[in-house]
């Protein structure tokens, strides 16, 4: 597999899962950074659903139909962050805007305390 990059959204394969964890295929966000994606064999991702009764916030970054492969409106979760192993990692999607991508960091420092 060609090393992926921050911003690209692929689809994922999250199973085995629990509890409240994000558990079907579904498309997700790279998240960590490039250095990490070539060395450690894993990647950090934030899912992406359809958003059915959530509201856009700081945690919850829209994206717009079209953007990264998106075939409708959906939500990224920022507090669904998770690293996993690149053998879950299947389709290419697209890639998000550096715009959206700044609104997803600023998610994440707050899931996260960051200043």
């Amino acid at each position: 597999m060609n090393v992926v990059q921050r911003g690209e959204v692929y689809v994922i394969r999250p199973d085995p899962s629990s509890g409240r964890e994000i558990q079907k295929e579904r498309p997700c966000v790279i998240v960590s950074s490039n250095i990490v994606n070539i060395h450690a064999g894993l990647v950090v991702v934030c899912p992406i659903t359809e958003g059915v009764g959530l509201e856009a916030n700081v945690i919850h970054v829209p994206i717009s139909n079209g953007e990264g492969g998106a075939t409708k409106d959906c939500i990224v979760l920022c507090e669904q962050i998770k690293a996993i192993d690149e053998n879950r990692i299947g389709d290419k999607r697209g890639n998000l805007r550096s715009e959206t991508m700044q609104k997803i960091d600023k998610g994440l420092r707050q899931i996260l305390s960051l200043p």
